[in-house]
């Protein structure tokens, strides 16, 4: 049990269930594999919590005859809590703002009432459960028949202890932190807004539906199965541009190893999955070098492509294909085109239409499709646009990191009384 000592005057040591009066959970029911749409009932899923604040979208849609049997919304000051899930978020939790009358729990969540406003504050209870001290000591009290799921029970949870101040403190702890939140909330924000302005202009100078100054010859078009482009635009096959490379590791050289991500590309796969994922014997896997091309061949239109800019020479598996392209286009203008949702849509048509039944795309059907080409300067005038779009959004992830460094460091301080807010 954990005994908190060296509390600041007025603070007491308090077991988490003083501040309760209910603890409601949510109902098993099959739902469908599908978002609800607006004024439709829905079920939350737990990712609706999982990163520590309420997200109603996260959900699935409910039948008429399924919500029969539901009786659990989430109501504004109460905070929603994963009872059950991986050992990595199980005691995640988040407050809720407002009322959800067409939504329901699951019997994963539960919801907690805390108790009455004048004796403990329900946004500052929120902050303590998911303090670093409150998270390891749910993790500790956990249990599960396997290592992949664990679960709390309530007296367990009841019984964690927390350190307490007056009222008034509690309020003024939380204030200060619903600041902060606010703070990383605009900035989120932005990186959305900005992600979509970077997507719309990667689409549109990719395409030459937006010309750069100094490059516009004419204002002629071609038109192809998939748009139209520039008539001044080349428009070759990928094989004709790129060659296929087919090289293994047969002298089981110890190279690290690569996986293909949807969004990321390219990444270490040891460190990505925290653990080992590949074979054993390397000897069959493909060396992928520096400045080459991967794709998963029975995954590419799922958008698994990658650029391998991260190690001199790498392994990946032999499920992959591997490609290099040539001097009369820019690596990085390639990747930027291929990994566009047009790419991705036509990897998703040319699969479907593909001889193989695994539904892959092997690079005699992938070194057949088109690109739209212009000229190796317009390329890369292109590829340096975008990377400015890149640095703003690298810029406002790094801010909005620190943002949610600095909260964390805050409420250690503020929750165990070593930093004191002005009552």
């Amino acid at each position: 049990m954990m005994i908190l000592n060296g509390l600041p005057e007025g603070w007491r040591d308090i077991r988490l269930g003083e501040c309760l009066r209910a603890v409601n959970g949510g109902t098993s029911v099959i739902s469908e594999e599908r978002v609800a749409f607006d004024g439709e009932l829905r079920i939350l899923k737990t990712s609706a919590v999982s990163k520590g604040v309420y997200l109603p979208s996260e959900n699935k849609a409910l039948t008429e005859s399924a919500a029969t049997t539901l009786s659990v919304s989430p109501l504004a000051g109460c905070i929603l809590f994963n009872r059950k899930n991986t050992p990595e978020l199980v005691g995640t939790s988040a407050y809720i703002e407002n009322d959800e009358p067409k939504t329901f729990l699951p019997d994963l969540l539960w919801q907690l009432h805390v108790c009455a406003e004048d004796r403990f504050h329900a946004r500052w209870l929120s902050y303590v459960l998911s303090a670093q001290r409150t998270q390891s000591e749910i993790r500790k009290r956990a249990n599960g028949t396997s290592e992949s799921m664990m679960n709390i029970t309530k007296p367990s949870l009841c019984s964690i202890h927390i350190p307490c101040p007056p009222f008034i403190e509690q309020k003024k702890i939380a204030n200060l932190l619903i600041g902060w939140d606010r703070a990383i909330e605009l900035t989120e924000r932005l990186i959305a807004e900005k992600r979509l302005c970077r997507r719309g202009l990667m689409q549109q100078l990719l395409t030459g539906k937006r010309r750069l100054p100094g490059f516009r010859k004419t204002q002629k078009n071609r038109s192809t199965k998939w748009g139209d482009y520039p008539v001044e635009w080349g428009y070759p096959r990928i094989g004709e541009v790129a060659k296929h490379v087919s090289i293994t590791n047969k002298e089981g050289d110890s190279l690290p190893v690569l996986s293909c991500t949807k969004h990321q590309g390219l990444v270490d796969s040891l460190e990505y999955f925290g653990k080992q994922i590949f074979s054993k014997d390397l000897s069959t896997y493909k060396v992928v070098r520096r400045g080459q091309f991967a794709y998963a061949t029975n995954h590419l239109e799922e958008g698994s492509i990658g650029y391998q800019n991260i190690h001199d020479a790498a392994l990946i598996s032999p499920m992959y294909t591997v490609f290099e392209a040539g001097e009369n286009i820019d690596d990085r203008f390639l990747f930027l085109l291929l990994k566009t949702e047009l790419y991705r849509h036509i990897f998703q048509v040319n699969t479907s239409a593909s001889v193989d039944r695994r539904g892959s795309l092997r690079w005699p059907e992938f070194s057949h499709l088109h690109v739209p080409l212009p000229s190796l300067d317009e390329q890369r005038a292109i590829v340096k646009v975008i990377k400015v779009a890149d640095r703003e959004l690298d810029l406002l992830r790094a801010k909005a990191n620190a943002l949610r460094e600095q909260k964390k460091g805050l409420m250690q301080q503020l929750l165990t009384g070593k930093k004191r807010v002005k009552v």
